[in-house]
């Protein structure tokens, strides 16, 4: 009877616990939600609530919550960039700015307003890029690295696709920075994304940033083309990788047109004439 009773006070203790967990995690999405509701809420104050509750929430509520400081960053990304049309902060940061702007290279600016600046929009997940002699922020994906563990795994897969595009851009003044082969690349990867999680409601982003690729792989950028402007004739690089990598149908859409492609390119001598420009814009529309 003493064991019964002892076996029924621990599924009673059990089920008390898992009660408290699931109106704890209940709380924590409430209050989180009240929080992105907020005007003006700010992506600092959102990383400060995830950070204080990380290991209260499930892998799925965290990754409910991370996917929430996302979109008021992109929500917000605007007002940030306008806080940088100021010529004194331009000038500025020109002056420390050295292939990307750390916390340390920030403290050497002199003013303390400008420095501001631009410390509290690294405290709120955006790092300083550069293009054309401007610098502005953007949406820092390697400061997501800390949740890696902390989300489900599609969530974890997708912020580590763009924390490649954050930390190497794939094009600047509409020139790749990339090479062809670092395009097949990525854009293969991005494929696998869309193939393992079919179902994963970040398929959706995904299919945007292949789409991107998709124009890198079938047009380059206008000072990198993937046909030279005199010639008409395919960039030899270019060709070399398009050639070498094994592409397979079954992989998903982006394999599939490449190797329609590829085909075509052949049959014209790999050579931009109206047949190719045809079938690639069709390609990019429909894609």
């Amino acid at each position: 009877m003493k064991r019964i009773l002892a076996v029924v006070g621990i599924i009673l203790i059990f089920g008390v616990i898992v009660v408290s967990n699931r109106l704890q995690e209940n709380r924590v999405i409430v209050e989180f939600n009240t929080l992105v509701a907020k005007d003006n809420v700010t992506p600092a104050e959102l990383i400060g609530y995830i950070d204080e509750n990380i290991n209260v929430v499930s892998k799925q509520q965290i990754s409910q919550m991370v996917l929430g400081l996302e979109a008021v960053q992109k929500a917000s990304l605007t007002q940030w960039q306008q806080r940088f049309e100021n010529n004194e902060l331009q000038i500025e940061i020109a002056k420390v700015y050295r292939n990307g702007l750390s916390k340390t290279d920030v403290a050497t600016i002199q003013a303390a307003e400008l420095k501001e600046i631009v410390l509290t929009t690294l405290d709120n997940g955006y790092k300083v890029e550069t293009a054309e002699g401007f610098y502005f922020p953007v949406i820092d994906y390697a400061f997501y690295q800390k949740y890696h563990n902390a989300v489900t795994p599609d969530l974890a897969a997708y912020l580590e696709i763009m924390a490649v595009e954050s930390n190497e851009t794939p094009i600047k003044d509409a020139a790749l920075m990339i090479g062809w082969d670092e395009i097949v690349r990525r854009a293969l990867r991005q494929e696998q994304f869309i193939k393992q999680y079919n179902t994963s409601p970040l398929v959706g982003a995904m299919q945007q940033v292949l789409k991107r690729y998709v124009s890198f792989a079938l047009f380059g950028a206008n000072n990198t083309p993937l046909f030279c402007y005199n010639s008409r004739q395919m960039e030899p690089e270019a060709k070399r990788v398009y050639l070498e990598e094994s592409w397979d149908k079954d992989n998903g859409s982006f394999s599939a047109l490449m190797v329609e492609y590829l085909e075509v390119l052949k049959k014209n001598d790999y050579r931009l004439n109206s047949e190719v420009d045809v079938f690639r814009k069709k390609i990019i529309n429909a894609f």
